[in-house]
């Protein structure tokens, strides 16, 4: 809310930092005060897909800026499909709305393909390396992916690209507050990816392992409450298991038999590919 900008893009609002936002209401409120800080001369790029952006936008609507919106919808979302380097839902509507910012600076749709096309990745956002384990040579992917909604489209984007591999998943759950008031959604998200419906199941192993401890944000209370342990015996499946941070390494070595591992995490979890 410190910040007054031009041009503001919004492609997603949902519950996250719920250690410091009372609930889903309390965050749309406050993108509602960062949205008004544009003048009539800004411009607010929405993702129109999104049921609470469009919730923000209802309550801004008197507003004299300018809107611009996109979607998934849109004639170019194939054509970004197929030209990106970077699989999953989530990185095209990021390419939507990087064409929708550059169609209002007056930016060539020839440039802004031309750049998407050449586009890489960032670090640590679905970044793909090859290791050898047990002198197999397996991709891995490291991604900082900690919320449900980031696990969920990182695993669907691991199984578009390898879509006949065998994928495991380490996962480090980061801050026991977000575990807390995410729990139900950690849960679903796992379950979903895990369970096999008329295609292959988007994952194949969990590993899910002990949660970030994140200095000076974490409850006492809180931290009694909840473990990954909890989330592991809540899924209850025999692909998911909880094993602590300093034996997965050891349980790789002795036990992987996949073709993609994938370290998600926003804490310590980077650290694993270097004891592999």
């Amino acid at each position: 809310l410190n910040y007054w900008p031009k041009i503001i893009v919004l492609t997603n609002i949902e519950r996250e930092h719920l250690d410091y936002y009372r609930d889903l209401e309390h965050i749309i409120k406050t993108f509602r005060e960062y949205v008004c800080h544009l003048s009539e001369d800004g411009v607010l790029i929405a993702n129109e897909d999104d049921c609470n952006i469009l919730n923000l936008k209802s309550q801004i609507s008197n507003l004299k800026f300018k809107t611009k919106n996109f979607s998934i919808k849109q004639k170019e979302a194939e054509e970004l499909k197929k030209i990106l380097k970077i699989p999953g839902q989530h990185n095209i509507y990021n390419a939507l709305a990087a064409l929708t910012v550059a169609r209002e600076l007056g930016i060539s749709d020839d440039v802004s393909f031309e750049a998407l096309l050449k586009y890489q990745g960032a670090w640590r956002r679905f970044e793909i390396s090859e290791k050898k384990i047990n002198g197999k040579k397996i991709t891995i992917i490291e991604d900082y992916g900690h919320h449900p909604t980031e696990v969920l489209a990182t695993l669907k984007a691991a199984r578009e690209k390898f879509p006949d591999r065998k994928i495991w998943c380490v996962f480090q759950p980061h801050q026991y507050q977000r575990t807390f008031f995410l729990f139900d959604d950690f849960v679903r998200v796992f379950l979903e990816v895990l369970k096999e419906s008329t295609d292959k199941a988007v994952l194949d192993n969990l590993i899910l392992t002990d949660i970030y401890d994140v200095a000076g944000r974490e409850k006492e209370d809180v931290k009694k409450r909840v473990n990954s342990k909890t989330v592991c015996e809540k899924i209850n499946l025999p692909s998911a298991k909880h094993i602590q941070r300093g034996e997965i390494a050891d349980y790789l070595k002795n036990n992987f038999d996949g073709d993609v591992l994938i370290i998600m995490g926003a804490g310590s979890i980077y650290d694993l590919r270097k004891e592999l």
